[in-house]
């Protein structure tokens, strides 16, 4: 199986690089700075779960028409270029290629099948707390490492099979899903929490947990997120809502969401797809925090060198 990852960082480079490293038909679409940084070092992964440095295929948008249709796109690239990405992977989509974003929000969805068709296009998320450094080193910071994937309809085919046993590799943990809307929608109510959290204290969670009002300040932001999911018919498991509920509220802990951390980079954020989205699928439920931290990513774009 031919498969074309499109994005090499911290996200398509961990698992395109863990598929790399065991032998998958694995090939890079990248441009200049990143091309350069893996044709000249690697692309290189540091993980609690072991270090690697593989040195995979590479292709450029220019060369892309040429190398032939790819059986499937794994598309992992942020969420505000995807429409630069669509124009430069197209020319690898042919008549049996499976289109397969881990793309945060819902939005992509929609524009990916309106361009390929909705037959092509399957539902992808991955769970990962992962940046990469000025050298472009991968640290994948914790031992998340979900990548979960499914058709879109529901059920279990025998394309997704087949996928199944490409992407079975060691370095991550994988499921194949019968219900992988459920998946990007629980994703999404995380996400929106922890960007939540993070952009409305300024810091860690650990540093809100420091502060007067900072933990129900947490739980309230949580409450606005599971809401929105649960007004969509994809109510949280109670379960699994406390252990994010610890999560979010651990004194110790020094985690930050991926947007707060680009933030405080100066790169562009995905406000829109993450924040403004979701508040927009409200449904009627009242979410002044998510509002709040939106509000502040937005201005954070305004003032942001363009």
């Amino acid at each position: 199986m031919r498969i074309l990852i499109v994005g090499a960082g911290a996200t398509g480079g961990f698992y395109g690089g863990r598929m790399a490293q065991a032998g998958r038909d694995v090939t890079f679409l990248v441009r200049g700075e990143r091309k350069q940084q893996i044709e000249e070092r690697g692309l290189e992964i540091v993980s609690p779960q072991g270090n690697a440095t593989v040195h995979p295929q590479l292709v450029t948008a220019d060369r892309l028409a040429s190398a032939g249709p790819f059986d499937l796109v794994l598309l992992s690239t942020k969420a505000y270029a995807l429409d630069a990405a669509i124009e430069d992977f197209a020319p690898a989509v042919g008549p049996r290629t499976v289109v397969l974003p881990v793309l945060n929000g819902l939005r992509h969805i929609d524009v990916l099948q309106a361009r390929f068709g909705r037959e092509r296009v399957m539902g992808g998320s991955v769970r990962i707390v992962a940046d990469m450094d000025e050298q472009g080193r991968i640290h994948q910071l914790t031992d998340l490492d979900e990548f979960i994937f499914g058709e879109l309809q529901g059920g279990v085919t025998e394309r997704a099979e087949r996928l199944q046993h490409a992407f079975a590799v060691p370095g991550y943990t994988l499921k194949l899903t019968d219900d992988v809307l459920a998946a990007l929608w629980r994703k999404w109510w995380i996400l929106a929490t922890m960007g939540g959290v993070c952009v409305v204290s300024g810091g860690t969670v650990g540093e809100m947990m420091a502060v007067p009002h900072g933990a129900e300040t947490a739980r309230a932001i949580l409450r606005e997120a599971i809401r929105i999911a649960a007004a969509h018919d994809f109510p949280a498991d109670p379960a699994f809502a406390a252990e994010q509920e610890r999560r979010m509220t651990d004194p110790a802990s020094s985690l930050t969401s991926s947007m707060y951390r680009d933030m405080l980079k100066g790169a562009p954020v995905e406000a829109d797809h993450i924040l403004g989205d979701f508040i927009a699928r409200a449904k009627g439920v009242l979410v002044p925090l998510l509002t709040g931290a939106y509000v502040r990513l937005k201005v954070y774009e305004a003032q942001r060198p363009h």
